[in-house]
Order: structure tokens, then sequence, then C-alpha cells
């Protein structure tokens, strides 16, 4: 942390005007995105959506396809598509252990109170049931058990329950969102799509602070669509709005309102009343990436808290630069791009 506050004071003395300093409470809570091209888990702003830390989390030589890093209390566990594991880290970013068996091409994860919920699609290297279940840990890597679900791909605590998206097809009963209590119990289907004219390959689902859902989809009619508590679908939001098709993947909520999303070329942030977007980390964002025509691979969107601002990760190659347009960040596009 001192070599932070070092570091914004050097570039004040250099001339370099940076963003307004986050308050000391705020120091420690970030937003994990895995780039599964480079194996690497990165950190933004939850405010802002600006990039902090572009290496928090280096897994090359350990991952396969990283999917979702959450914060496990005072671990981060990051589930693998490929490598059908959970690898587990402390909140510096030290591997700690791995869960590798009982997994077959997981996704999205979910913490509720000690359980941690893990979406599977497989049946081999021991994964349970019929394949599409959600397989559950307690807090300590432990198997508890698993439940049936459809073809799973995220998996959200909502008003006390559970939503659990399907991917399969509309015509085998998938393609929609659906409702289940936290022991598993099946209670009803949350929204239902015809993959047609609503959502088609429902991935990353978040909360927005009125209380609506946000759902990323990833295939055509792509967006990312809001439904209010009771399922209703009240709005999408695409090219028109500044949500580009790129295989829409992750979706969240910043504090300033604007909506950072993620797809097959990086981190953008949105801001759906004027429809002007901004890349964040892209391919239209070369001064941030590892090397020429680097292509980031971006995946969900998760919090991260550090309570002791100790432990506080150093900062990447970029700390609020966004909003300053510094580094040529600054690539915009209107509601006709």
């Amino acid at each position: 942390m001192q070599r932070l506050h070092a570091l914004l004071q050097l570039s004040a003395a250099a001339g370099v005007v940076w963003l307004a300093a986050v308050p000391a409470a705020k120091a420690a809570d970030f937003l994990m995105i895995p780039d599964s091209n480079s194996d690497r888990i990165l950190l933004f702003d939850p405010f802002d959506g600006s990039l902090v830390d572009d290496n928090f989390i280096d897994g090359v030589g350990l991952f396969s396809t990283p999917l979702n890093a959450i914060q496990v209390n005072e671990e981060i566990w990051v589930s693998d598509q490929v490598a059908d594991s959970i690898f587990r880290f402390d909140l510096g970013g030290t591997l700690i252990s791995a869960i590798d068996s009982g997994l077959d091409n997981i996704r999205g994860m979910a913490l509720v109170g000690d359980t941690v919920y893990v979406s599977n699609a497989g049946t081999e290297n021991g994964a349970p049931g019929d394949g599409e279940v959600v397989v559950t840990f307690d807090t300590q890597g432990n198997t508890l058990g698993f439940f049936d679900t459809g073809d799973p791909y995220d998996i959200l605590e909502y008003n006390g329950e559970l939503l659990i998206n399907d991917i399969n097809s509309e015509a085998t009963g998938g393609e929609d969102i659906d409702r289940y209590d936290l022991d598993g119990n099946l209670l009803g289907t949350f929204h239902e799509s015809d993959g047609e004219t609503g959502i088609d390959f429902p991935q990353q689902m978040t909360q927005r602070a009125n209380g609506n859902l946000l759902v990323a989809g990833f295939s055509a009619p792509a967006g990312i669509y809001e439904y209010d508590a009771n399922g209703n679908q009240v709005g999408v939001f695409d090219g028109d709005d500044g949500i580009a098709f790129r295989g829409i993947r992750g979706v969240y909520e910043l504090g300033n309102g604007n909506i950072l999303w993620t797809g097959g070329d990086g981190v953008v942030s949105t801001d759906l009343t004027t429809g002007v977007a901004t890349d964040i980390f892209t391919v239209n964002t070369p001064d941030l990436l590892p090397e020429a025509g680097y292509r980031p691979s971006a995946r969900y969107i998760d919090t991260l808290s550090i309570p002791d601002v100790a432990d506080v990760p150093e900062p990447g190659i970029a700390i609020g630069l966004l909003s300053l347009g510094l580094l040529g960040l600054n690539q915009r596009r209107q509601k006709s791009a």
C-alpha cells in the first residue's frame, strides 16, 4: 500500500493528473476477471472499472481455461473449465491447493453462507450424476453433494434463492433461468426464453442496485438482458446501446452506474443512458496488452475485498488511467458503432 501511495505522489510530482484518490475504506475492494487467453486473473476498480493490476494471479502452466474467480472467506477460488479443477489461492494470490477430482466442464460458482455451489456439465473426472449438476462444497473444500439441474453456466443467490441458468436448447427445456432453494430443490422457472426472441445461451448473472437481474446473453440475439424480481424482461441492451456483439460473457454494475461487461476480446464499460462504450482492456487498448496483436478473452466478473490494507496487491501497469484517457485508453464508440 505504501508503494501505491508513493506511486501516486511521484506521478503528481511529475505533472501527471491522477483520478481522485479512492477513500481508504475502498482501497481493498476490487473486481476479479480471468483472462483465459493469458491464464491470468486481473483486478479492476469496482467504481469506474479501471484496470488496477494486469497480473494479480499468474496462472501460466497451471490454468487451462479459468472462467470464474470468487472470494471464499480468506481465499480466492478459480474455476477452470478445461482443467476440471478449482484452484485455491490466498488473498495475496499465492496458490494453496486444488480441488482436481469430482468435477468436469465447470463454469460459474457462488458462495452462499458456508456453501460453495459449482456448475458442472460433464461426467468425466469422477463428476457425479448425469453431468448436468451443481456440485456443493464447504469452505474447506470438502464435497457436500450435488443436485440435478439443466446445463448450468452460472449460479447466483437472489432474494434468498438460487438462480441457475440452463443453456440447453429450448426444445429440450433450456434457454431459461431456473429457481432453486439453497438445498437444491427446484422451485420453478424464473424466466423462460425461446432462444430466438429472448436470451440465448445465458452466461453470467448479477443483481443491479435497483434489485433487477442482469444476464449476459452470449449468442444471437446477443446483449445484456434485464429482468425484474418476478422474471419479467424489462430491458435488453445491444449494439444500439453500446453493448457490441462480442460473445458477451460477464456482466457487473459499477459504482458509477455504468455496466462493466466482458467478451471474446476483453473488458468494456458502457453508459447505458448515453450508449457510450469505453474499452478498458481490449484489442483497442494496445498499450495495456502483453504483446502486439494480443486478444484478451475475458470471463466472469466477481468481487474481492481484502480486509487488511497491508495485503493489497501491488498495482499493475495502470491504476485509474481509464477515466483520464491516458495511454490512449479513451477508445469510445457511439450508439451507431
